[in-house]
């Protein structure tokens, strides 16, 4: 039984760094290929799919600031990425690849993003797992003792 553990916990953790290496990969593209919101927003605006508060939302607060968001999308894309190869924060950093996608899908953007948020929700279920090999896995033990030593 400790060897099927021991053989999930390897496999749920090279399933969250490769998810992880997708998400770098990702932000990083975005990054050095100059990556712009503002031509998105009249896409979204046309689309026939995205809901009416969506188109709105993109229109009233993404167009407006779309230069703010030109820098946090990528950023976004590449801490979730670093989260997860590191496996430090895994489930916050899993928890914003599945917000990510969602919105994407809600800009009717639909590649592979539903496959990823299956593999996030596989990676949420099984988190005990796919923290076997991490960094947080290592500091966990020191947080709690100092959250028992501190009161917290």
């Amino acid at each position: 039984m400790k060897v099927i553990y021991l053989l999930a916990g390897y496999g749920f953790s090279l399933l969250r760094v490769v998810f992880g290496l997708m998400w770098f990969k990702s932000g990083y593209a975005k990054i050095s290929g100059g990556f712009g919101v503002e031509s998105l927003v009249p896409v979204v605006a046309a689309n026939a799919d995205s809901p009416v508060w969506y188109k709105h939302f993109f229109a009233q607060v993404v167009g407006p600031y779309a230069n703010v968001f030109d820098l946090v999308i990528p950023i976004g894309e590449l801490l979730i990425g670093v989260g997860l190869v590191l496996g430090l924060l895994a489930v916050p950093a899993i928890v914003m690849s599945v917000f990510v996608n969602v919105n994407y899908i809600l800009a009717d953007m639909i590649f592979t993003y539903p496959a990823e948020i299956m593999l996030a929700v596989i990676l949420l279920v099984g988190h005990k797992f796919s923290t076997a090999v991490s960094i947080e896995r290592w500091l966990y033990p020191k947080w709690k003792n100092r959250r028992l030593d501190t009161g917290m």
